[in-house]
């Protein structure tokens, strides 16, 4: 029997010699070959898919209504949206549609922003916002906005909305106080999500339905956390408005409501210029922010340069006036190259004409 204290030396002479032979390199060079340029696609198929569902613009975070009419097609739907200003390319939307599996779109009015990336538009209309008992009210909306989608899909009449929402009894809810009256005083506390409404609900309903939905949200701890910071629950919705209206992006919250209460804390925002109101109902994510900001010292930030929507932060105002010539450098370079694409193709489609 062969001593196995030598089977290592003889498997190293063994490979040695194989390696010695000719055709042993190449025999591995086309797998190695092979995997490295699936590797190298499927991160090129990542990065055009990334590229393809970018929001058309991150700094426009206002919603509008996009109808989708019974039979409308994919070819359609994407088109209109160019059209409305929402996504930058249809061809480009409806092969992302394809791409995730979502084109079924379903027929209703939906809230849609500029700033939604293209996969989420494509979910949100397979998904449905309109139902025959139901509705969906997204962030930032006020409640002009509110009121009015409301009454336009049926679910009762806007002035109605606003007579309802004036109700003196309802300053007897403890977030909302007697220190604002009229419809402005449920402002900011139409708490934004989906609903489903029982049969016959009317506008005092819907609205007492969408108030109790924000106290069931805004829970002790939260009130807790209000007092530590020695504000009232209007406060940190204001904050949390401010904040909505300010970005889309969820992990830059923090930050931004960093920045509101440093200023307010130094005195950098005067009592006068901090709104009495909410400038709309916030979501979720703007008032867990408003409530836990970020610890740092910042009390600057404005748009960065990138033009991807992302914001830029310090505590420095010579900083800050750099980084606000920058990024209106950055935009005004955009501006120029698009409106000169514009006028290309303002040209080539008057030649087509013309041939």
């Amino acid at each position: 029997m062969e001593d196995p204290s030598n089977q290592e030396e003889i498997l190293t002479e063994t490979i040695t010699a194989e390696a010695g032979k000719p055709g042993f390199h190449k025999r591995f060079q086309k797998p190695l070959l092979i995997i490295t340029v699936m590797i190298a696609v499927v991160f090129a198929v990542l990065i055009l898919f990334n590229i393809m569902i970018r929001p058309f613009d991150k700094t426009m975070s206002t919603y509008s209504n996009f109808t989708v009419e019974e039979g409308a097609g994919t070819a359609d739907v994407a088109e209109g949206l160019e059209h409305a200003g929402i996504i930058s390319n249809s061809r480009i939307f409806r092969l992302t549609s394809f791409m995730t599996l979502s084109n079924d779109f379903k027929p209703g009015t939906y809230y849609l922003s500029p700033s939604m990336d293209a996969v989420s538009i494509a979910k949100a209309l397979c998904k449905g916002n309109i139902t025959t008992n139901g509705f969906i009210i997204p962030d930032g909306f006020n409640i002009d906005q509110t009121f009015y989608s409301l009454a336009r899909d049926g679910f009762g009449d806007e002035k109605a909305f606003m007579e309802a929402a004036a109700d003196p009894y309802l300053s007897e809810l403890e977030f909302i106080g007697t220190d604002i009256t009229g419809s402005k005083q449920v402002e900011g506390f139409l708490m934004p999500g989906t609903y489903r409404l029982e049969s016959g609900a009317d506008e005092a309903m819907i609205i007492y339905t969408m108030l109790d939905s924000f106290d069931n949200f805004f829970n002790d701890d939260y009130r807790a956390r209000a007092d530590e910071l020695g504000m009232s629950i209007r406060d940190i919705i204001v904050i949390a408005s401010m904040i909505e209206r300010e970005t889309s992006i969820d992990n830059e919250k923090a930050q931004i409501s960093s920045v509101i209460h440093n200023r307010l804390n130094l005195g950098m925002i005067a009592s006068e210029d901090f709104p009495d109101v909410p400038l709309c109902s916030p979501g979720e994510a703007s008032i867990k922010a408003a409530l836990y900001p970020s610890e740092d010292e910042n009390t600057y930030y404005v748009l960065s340069d990138k033009l991807d929507g992302t914001h830029v932060f310090t505590n420095s105002e010579s900083a800050y006036n750099a980084m606000v010539e920058a990024y209106n450098e950055a935009k005004a370079a955009r501006d120029a190259s698009l409106h000169s694409k514009d006028e290309e193709t303002e040209d080539s489609a008057e030649s087509a004409e013309e041939e």
